[in-house]
């Protein structure tokens, strides 16, 4: 869990480290331009022309970088959440198939509305949550006449 925490804030350290680089460049560029241009040629290049060419460079630049990370961390995401399904298949058919349920609804569900919406009797549905929380996948919580049944935190936080 620590290296996806790490991965996901280098590219935050990347755009910030871009961002102050460019904020830099550009006050170094006008000042720059001020001191040295107007007493050099003898032209007066105006420094909004200096400032809007940098700052139009800076925004392709943080679009360009904004899609190259964006794209890493969706494809990053993908591929933890395939590992997580393959996972899924080392479960028994309706073990999977109430784990995908219950994730496919943000983790947290009814019991009783798990056994409606699969079609599967209340008393085998009770008997799969036994075998999942035995194996630490969820948990439950009794609630009224009915249990809520959550996935497991880590697990969930998988998927977020």
């Amino acid at each position: 869990m620590d290296d996806m925490r790490k991965k996901a804030s280098s590219p935050i350290l990347l755009v910030l480290s871009i961002i102050t680089l460019f904020v830099f460049v550009v006050s170094f560029t006008t000042f720059y331009s001020v001191e040295n241009f107007q007493a050099s040629c003898g032209c007066q290049l105006p420094v909004w022309v200096i400032i809007v060419a940098i700052a139009s460079f800076g925004v392709f630049i943080g679009s360009l970088l904004y899609y190259v990370v964006n794209k890493n961390i969706i494809k990053e995401k993908k591929n933890i959440k395939d590992a997580i399904y393959r996972l899924l298949d080392f479960l028994e058919n309706d073990e999977k198939r109430v784990m995908k349920f219950i994730i496919e609804n943000s983790g947290k569900m009814h019991q009783s509305k798990i056994a409606k919406e699969l079609k599967i009797d209340k008393v085998k549905v009770s008997r799969i949550l036994n075998q999942l929380e035995g194996k630490g996948f969820v948990s439950r919580k009794k609630n009224g006449m009915t249990n809520v049944v959550y996935v497991d935190n880590e697990i969930r936080k998988l998927f977020q």
